[in-house]
């Protein structure tokens, strides 16, 4: 159901449940949340979003490497965003990577995963009024962003 979300919270819930995935690889994630943002949404949709987010992170982030997650207003909007120190996407892949089914292998174990990630992650951000995107960050890795209009 739709209730008041305070994205903060959600989003240390999401680290702590990711704790031990965090601890297993040596990685840092940093939480950078300036005051309380609202929106009006489903908390556990939300939630399966963003721990989306944080498992794309973790797959392909480096030993020991940091993910930065961040949070703020712009306008009337909040935007989450959730980078990592990997080697970012081809560019071949950019346009398709919210297509569902569509992954690229995990530079851990080679493997692919379902490919349902970021296309849930978009559902679920347009669901709320917002979208999600995916860029290369130009200092290295890939920063994923989802945008929502503030409660």
């Amino acid at each position: 159901g739709t209730a008041a979300v305070e994205l903060g919270a959600l989003l240390q819930r999401c680290r702590d449940e990711r704790a031990l995935a965090l601890a297993a690889r040596g990685l840092t994630c940093c939480l950078e949340l300036p005051a309380p943002v609202w929106v009006r949404g489903d908390a556990f949709l939300l939630q399966q979003a963003l721990l989306n987010l944080l498992d794309n992170a973790i797959e392909f982030s480096p030993a020991a490497g940091t993910i930065t997650v961040g949070l703020q207003r712009t306008g009337p909007q909040a935007e989450i965003s959730v980078r990592d120190q990997g080697t970012g996407a081809p560019d071949y892949a950019l346009p398709q990577l919210f297509e569902r089914f569509y992954s690229l292998p995990r530079p851990a174990t080679g493997k692919k995963s379902t490919g349902l990630g970021l296309a849930l992650v978009r559902e679920v951000a347009r669901l709320h009024g917002g979208d999600a995107s995916f860029a290369n960050h130009p200092e290295g890795g890939a920063v994923a962003r989802i945008t929502l209009p503030l409660d």
